[in-house]
């Protein structure tokens, strides 16, 4: 690669820093596609919510999914040039914007050797960081054109309650066309379409393209389709990964989901990862694989079984083949490590907490062209929508009402953040305490003339009774006006925005994560003692002491209380006693000795200790530094899980272990593991002779 193209990639890469700061005051509403703070999922809920509200309506409609041939190659050079200059750009930028054109060469391989070099003469390049911007820039142009012919009308579009029009969503180069049905409607956005191919070189696939009729008949729409020779859509549809127009409550829907995640778990994962890996495996890309989808639709209990029963197979080391007992019920591992579990965390509170940030969004009021949308359909009051209905939004609601009746009111933790008072209901917001003011004062209420007054009108009034249509008599109406004069005298208006907040996270912003734990820890078990966990070592070793912690490992006692027959239930280390967990690590011989070398090599009192509480108790007595009394924590981990090696090895090995290199290999795999886990590089020398001495 020629020494140019590393400073052309440096130059696109600072102008579309620059370009993002600015994109989203340039780009309408109608665009969701690489613009900060717009959702990609937002196109396909407006779709569903449209096509609910036409069925509902009984209205004629025309949905017309457009397809773009070769939508980025094709982009004349000229006409992005005009779109630049009649955006505002600067003479300095078109000519910044014209050199990283021109400097582009390409070749071509014949039998594998490239041809001379040769320029380009049209199109973006496919991975430039500045493409993306200058396409959405295009397709602005596109927009704007288009909502001239619907202004004169010229293609009737849909008009929502208020000022919400909805003729077109674009995201990229995926356009859909909504309107009322009529084949002049269809005709004017071919012509649109041709009209912008012929300036900007974007041409339209129209065999590719395809139209859906709602409330027409099937004949009509083949006739018109067959006239300008596009293809008939059908419901469900396909737009932006999403489908659209379905009932995603049938567990059949969800089968290419749940085989998606299936195959993402091929047999070699689970026979070569340790359970650390797959553990990690879990949390990270398991756990992200299916939250498109989840994000937009509620999944069926049935699916989320299924989907869990995938996941627990996989982190047990099982194939979906075998049959192998399952020591920890798989509620446990979802658990928080507060809650003693090992944070992975449900798809039930994943798929809840994605389900309620629309909520979030729509309380908050972002200002998109979704929550729009929403509002024009059913009201600026959320606790009046209607929940009745086969749609996207009814069913959220549907679920955030069930997740009240199990103790969950997401609602009373979105309050208004005073600041100057102008942007929040006085009676129907929730801003002082976790209720509106017209649920807490209502015989207050009743007297109120305008309902809707805000904060600032009523604190600005000379009294806050001055919009009441009568005094305020004795009795209950008294009592709640005391109380409501006694907490109004703490509010102080500010010259800042009122802003909406979620109490549930530390700094009132929606987070998906706090919500998701909060969920978690609802509906999981719950244990009084948290998962102890060291940072110094491994997690499968972490996760064998936390298994161990819960006599949840194999022992000969566990496997005979699961109905398995054994020659006999004696420990195999000592053949003294029955082998169970307290038993194992440290009751037995074996276990004793090592645990004595341990404390003698730390310089510890060592106490004949029976179980894990008991040595829980002796640790918690120490006077060490957290971090070194962590990695101490964490040596006792790596000697229990070298005593359970040795006893793995005597049972199922051929030939008997050598025990005498126990201890030895304990100091040095701890050694490894805790110095390469450490900010602070210590010595084997120094670690071998006075680790309790380490700084950190």
């Amino acid at each position: 690669m020629k020494m140019t193209n590393y400073i052309i990639k440096v130059i696109t890469k600072v102008l579309a820093n620059r370009l993002a700061t600015v994109i989203s005051d340039l780009v309408s509403e109608t665009q969701s596609a690489f613009v900060a703070n717009r959702q990609i999922l937002d196109g396909p809920f407006i779709l569903n919510e449209m096509l609910n509200w036409c069925k509902r309506k009984k209205k004629q409609a025309m949905f017309f999914k457009v397809d773009f041939a070769k939508a980025y190659d094709s982009v004349r050079w000229d006409y992005l040039l005009d779109i630049l200059h009649a955006f505002g750009f600067g003479p300095n930028w078109c000519r910044w914007i014209r050199g990283t054109f021109t400097s582009s060469m390409a070749s071509i391989l014949v039998n594998g050797s490239p041809t001379s070099e040769f320029p380009f003469c049209c199109g973006l390049k496919q991975g430039d960081p500045l493409a993306p911007y200058l396409f959405i820039l295009i397709m602005e142009s596109l927009h704007i054109s288009f909502s001239r012919v619907v202004d004169d009308g010229l293609f009737k579009g849909f008009q929502l309650h208020g000022s919400v029009n909805i003729s077109h969503l674009f995201y990229a180069d995926d356009a859909m066309f909504i309107g009322e049905w009529s084949e002049q409607n269809l005709h004017n956005i071919v012509k649109v379409l041709n009209c912008f191919h012929l300036a900007s070189g974007l041409k339209i696939n129209i065999a590719k393209s395809q139209v859906l009729g709602v409330g027409v008949s099937q004949n009509v729409v083949v006739q018109a389709a067959n006239r300008i020779g596009c293809a008939v859509l059908n419901t469900p549809f396909r737009y932006l990964g999403v489908t659209v127009g379905e009932c995603m409550s049938r567990k059949s829907a969800w089968v290419g989901l749940v085989n998606k995640l299936q195959a993402r778990l091929s047999k070699w994962k689970v026979k070569t990862l340790s359970i650390g890996g797959r553990l990690t495996l879990l949390k990270s890309v398991l756990g992200a694989s299916p939250i498109y989808y989840m994000s937009i639709f509620k999944v069926p209990k049935g699916v989320l079984k299924t989907m869990e029963s995938i996941r627990s197979k996989f982190f047990n080391g099982v194939d979906s083949s075998d049959r192998k007992i399952s020591w920890v019920a798989w509620d446990n591992v979802l658990a928080s490590k507060l809650n003693g579990g090992l944070g992975v965390s449900s798809f039930f509170a994943l798929n809840r907490a994605l389900l309620l940030k629309w909520v979030w969004r729509f309380i908050s009021g972002d200002g998109s062209l979704w929550c729009k949308v929403i509002q024009a359909i059913y009201g600026s009051k959320f606790d009046l929508h209607v929940t009745d209905q086969p749609s996207i939004w009814c069913s959220i609601l549907r679920e955030v009402k069930s997740l009240k009746d199990s103790g969950f009111d997401f609602s009373s933790h979105c309050k208004k953040r005073i600041g100057d008072g102008s942007c929040t209901s006085f009676w129907y917001d929730i801003w002082l305490a976790d209720a509106p003011l017209c649920v807490q004062f209502p015989r207050l209420f009743a007297l109120e003339l305008d309902k809707e007054i805000v904060v600032a009108n009523k604190m600005g009034a000379s009294s806050v009774s001055a919009s009441f249509r009568r005094d305020v008599r004795d009795g209950a109406e008294r009592q709640q006006w005391d109380d409501l004069s006694s907490i109004m005298n703490s509010v102080v208006l500010s010259s800042s925005k009122d802003r909406w907040t979620c109490d549930l996270s530390g700094d009132g912003e929606f987070k998906v994560k706090v919500i998701r734990n909060f969920i978690d820890d609802l509906f999981l078990p719950s244990s009084d003692v948290a998962t102890r966990w060291v940072k110094f070592i491994p997690i499968k070793v972490n996760v064998f002491s936390w298994r161990a912690r819960r006599d949840r490992l194999p022992t000969r006692v566990n496997l005979s209380r699961r109905g398995v027959l054994l020659d006999s239930h004696l420990c195999p280390l000592c053949n003294a006693a029955m082998e169970d967990v307290q038993h194992v690590f440290f009751r037995c011989d074996v276990a004793r000795v090592v645990l004595r070398k341990i404390c003698r090599w730390w310089d510890l009192d060592w106490q004949e200790i029976c179980s894990f509480s008991d040595w829980d108790a002796w640790f918690l007595s120490f006077r060490l530094s957290s971090r070194l009394k962590s990695i101490l924590e964490g040596v006792f981990y790596v000697a229990w899980w070298r005593i359970w090696r040795l006893r793995n090895q005597l049972v199922f090995d051929a030939s008997p272990p050598n025990r005498s290199t126990i201890f030895d290999d304990i100091v040095s795999w701890s050694f490894l593991w805790c110095s390469s886990r450490c900010n602070r590089v210590f010595s084997w020398e120094y670690w071998l002779k006075n680790p309790y001495l380490i700084s950190l």
